[in-house]
C-alpha cells in the first residue's frame, strides 16, 4: 500500500470494516481525500491521478477507489490496541449510548451488524494508542439530531 499511495499522502486513519463472525471478511480503507459537503459530484475532481491511474492494475489488483457518500458517524474513542475483544466491546458501549440517546445506528445489509473502527497509530506502535469505533447513524435528516 506504501507504493501506491507514494505522492499522495494519504489521509490518517486507517478505517477498517468487519462483518460478525468473519475475519475473512473484512476491509481496510484510507482516506485519499475529503470534499466539502454537498460536493460529492465532484469528488472525482480531487482524488489524486495516479490513484485513478494504479487502482486495480497489476501490483494494484486488488485495490480500489471508492467515492463514500456524505454520512453521519457516531464515534466512540479508545485507547487500547484494536483487538477484535476491544473493538467489538467499544462498538457496544457506542450502540448503547445511541439508544439512550434515541439516535439510530446502521446495521449491515444483510442484517448482522459489522464493526468500523479506525485506527491512527501503526499495530506495532506500544504504549498508549488512538482508536475509534464507528456507526452510521440513520433516520431522518440523515441521522443528524442537530439538523
Amino acid at each position: 500500500l506504501g507504493a501506491f499511495t507514494r505522492g499522495v499522502n494519504p489521509l490518517s486513519p486507517a478505517i477498517m470494516e468487519v462483518s460478525d463472525g468473519s475475519t475473512r471478511d473484512k476491509y481496510m480503507n484510507w482516506p485519499l481525500a475529503f470534499a466539502p459537503p454537498g460536493t460529492e459530484k465532484d469528488a472525482k475532481d480531487i482524488i489524486p491521478p495516479s490513484s485513478l491511474e494504479k487502482a486495480g492494475v497489476g501490483g494494484f489488483k486488488n485495490v480500489a477507489v471508492e467515492i463514500i457518500p456524505e454520512r453521519t458517524i457516531a464515534v466512540a474513542t479508545y485507547s487500547d490496541a484494536s483487538t477484535e475483544m476491544a473493538v467489538r466491546a467499544n462498538d457496544q458501549i457506542l450502540r448503547k449510548a445511541l439508544k439512550r440517546d434515541g439516535l439510530v445506528g446502521k446495521d449491515s445489509d444483510d442484517g448482522v451488524s459489522s464493526v468500523t473502527f479506525a485506527q491512527y497509530d501503526a499495530i506495532f506502535s506500544m504504549g498508549k494508542r488512538r482508536g475509534e469505533v464507528w456507526i452510521e447513524l440513520v433516520g431522518e435528516n440523515g441521522g443528524h439530531p442537530w439538523v
